[in-house]
């Protein structure tokens, strides 16, 4: 009763659709291109977190310079508050987000990422200087080290400068490394 490829039994049309092995190979090339793509999607996720704390630790140079000129006319400035903002963690930390501040005062910083400034007030009878270091210990993976070539990338001659002892900002405005 089947004509020539015209309908099968029962009048139904032929079916038409995928074998096995195209789909197969759809599978396949569906897992080769994630295999190559998720790698370097976490590269770029990790390198704009790096970028994101070598900005953060250009803002902190130009808040510490910014307030030692303010200091020269006997304003004092809250850096925490400055960098901060008003309420604290405004400014999420790009490495955990929101809840941890990008920036911390006084005390040492604990987390990756953070940028640790050695004084919270700068006034004209404030500190001299001013020390200001990121945190890369606990970073997981290789993210301390592209933080470490953000930071001399973003103009800071030394890696190690920028990560290791720190920028140093004195009274006069001076920037080392």
């Amino acid at each position: 009763m089947l004509g020539a490829g015209s309908e099968r039994a029962f009048g139904w049309p032929p079916e038409e659709g995928f074998t096995l092995i195209e789909l197969m190979i759809v599978v396949a090339i569906i897992g080769i291109l994630a295999a190559i793509a998720i790698p370097q999607y976490f590269q770029y996720i990790e390198t704009a977190k790096a970028q994101t704390v070598a900005g953060n630790l250009k803002l902190a140079v130009d808040a510490v310079t910014n307030a030692y000129a303010a200091s020269n006319n006997h304003v004092s400035t809250n850096i925490y508050s400055t960098l901060n903002g008003n309420v604290a963690h405004d400014v999420a930390d790009p490495v955990y987000g929101q809840g941890t501040p990008a920036f911390v005062t006084g005390g040492p910083a604990s987390k990756c990422g953070q940028v640790a400034i050695s004084a919270s007030t700068i006034s004209a009878a404030g500190p001299a200087p001013t020390t200001i270091k990121v945190i890369t210990s606990g970073c997981t993976g290789t993210l301390g080290t592209s933080i470490a070539r953000a930071c001399s990338a973003a103009g800071f001659p030394s890696a190690a400068a920028a990560t290791g002892s720190g920028v140093v900002i004195t009274q006069n405005g001076g920037v080392t490394p």
